[in-house]
């Protein structure tokens, strides 16, 4: 991973989130200007992202170090110089965008919209619960919306009956006729819907002869920031619709459904399988056995007397953005929900083909998460674990710093499994 800000545990998500930006579509050229204001902000404080170099070193191990109180408080109230350089910048080539489409270049304007987009919703993934946060996304998502319309995406837009309410989805069928293998895509911890095509999974799915649904899960994109729907542990009462919503289609082969998770979707969609046996097979793009109980601050050995050190954020959030997310108000509540979390009471069910990717050196989940994953589905068709390294490149998290060679390693083990 390249270090575009000196490395610390208290840096690690900036430096991957340039990562996965690249990963998404954003070329170089876009986050070098992105990130400018926040290089200028490190220059002008050189000595406190040095002390955070030293204290608490990135060694991409699996193990993040504990940050200084006093250095990770500073690390936050930066964040809006980091999110507000990412929006300018995105915001910048939707310009150059709108002009590529008044002049009837609908394709240009397409690609740079995409662009545009990825940058801004990124800046959204790292921004503190505020409402600007709502709008932000909004932005992001009109822009890779605009950007789909021009560029001539072909997909049927998808209502999933959840709790009441309805969740927004898209569905994006393959070439071909016939009843055609589908794959149901389940949300990460920040991703919408939309980011599986900015990412390039429907595209090689597509390719692969494979149908795609994705739709915004309970706490994800639309459901949200629109919806109020929050993360729930029960992944089943949302996949059983969604799935029954595929099985309806008589464009769908009942007997080769996928379903397929990235990061915390790894959750999800291993859950989503257990728990229903007309799923053919099941894709962990990162697993996640369960939510561990949440660092506790401890004792700085290098730092001030007395100065505690701040539990690692190295998913991006805060602590009270994280509790909205999960939509709990306090930590003592979000403690006794977390254990629900888990895959243990479920994953001896899992039937189908199983198979997990996974960083080798991830910061977020570590590798224990995916290995204990396959070695407790013990009643699965077949099992497979890939692990990335750096020697193939992709061993972060979800591979989203290399992405090329697991994304088309991956959908190609789906079109095996499922005869596409």
């Amino acid at each position: 991973m390249l270090e575009l800000i000196p490395f610390s545990t208290a840096t690690y998500w900036l430096n991957f989130t340039a990562h996965m930006a690249a990963s998404s579509g954003a070329t170089m050229g876009d986050i070098e200007r992105a990130i400018q204001p926040y290089l200028a902000h490190v220059e002008e404080n050189r000595e406190l992202f040095e002390r955070a170099k030293a204290e608490a070193p990135l060694r991409f191990d699996g193990k993040p170090a504990t940050v200084p109180m006093r250095l990770a408080q500073a690390m936050f109230a930066a964040t809006p110089i980091w999110c507000n350089g990412w929006i300018a910048e995105g915001e910048r080539l939707a310009g150059v965008a709108e002009s590529f489409r008044a002049a009837g270049q609908a394709i240009t304007a397409g690609e740079i919209f995409r662009r545009a987009s990825v940058l801004i919703g990124f800046a959204e993934w790292s921004m503190l619960l505020s409402p600007e946060k709502r709008e932000t996304f909004d932005r992001a998502r009109h822009l890779c919306l605009t950007a789909m319309e021009l560029l001539g995406e072909k997909y049927e837009p998808v209502r999933i009956p959840y709790a009441g309410q309805e969740l927004e989805g898209m569905f994006w069928p393959a070439a071909g006729g016939g009843r055609r293998p589908t794959a149901i895509c389940f949300n990460g911890l920040h991703s919408s819907m939309e980011w599986f095509w900015q990412v390039g999974l429907v595209r090689e799915l597509n390719r692969r002869g494979i149908s795609v649904l994705v739709f915004d899960c309970p706490g994800s994109g639309t459901a949200r920031f629109h919806k109020n729907l929050h993360i729930e542990p029960d992944t089943e009462r949302y996949a059983r619709p969604a799935l029954d919503y595929v099985l309806s289609r008589d464009d769908v082969d009942p007997d080769r459904i996928a379903a397929v998770g990235c990061s915390f979707g790894g959750y999800r969609t291993v859950r989503a399988a257990a728990t229903d046996s007309r799923f053919r097979m099941c894709l962990a793009w990162g697993a996640l056995y369960g939510l561990p109980a949440p660092q506790q601050p401890v004792q700085t050995k290098q730092g001030e007397d007395g100065e505690e050190g701040a539990p690692s954020g190295m998913s991006g959030l805060d602590p009270r953005t994280m509790l909205w997310f999960m939509g709990v108000s306090s930590a003592a509540e979000w403690e006794a929900k977390r254990p629900q979390f888990t895959l243990q009471d479920v994953i001896g069910d899992l039937e189908c083909d199983l198979v997990v990717f996974h960083g080798g050196a991830d910061m977020q989940v570590p590798v224990m998460h995916a290995e204990r994953v396959v070695s407790e589905a013990v009643n699965a068709r077949s099992r497979e674990l890939h692990i990335y390294t750096a020697a193939e490149g992709g061993e972060q998290h979800c591979h989203l710093d290399n992405l090329g060679t697991p994304l088309g390693h991956m959908t190609d083990r789906v079109a095996a499994i499922l005869r596409a």
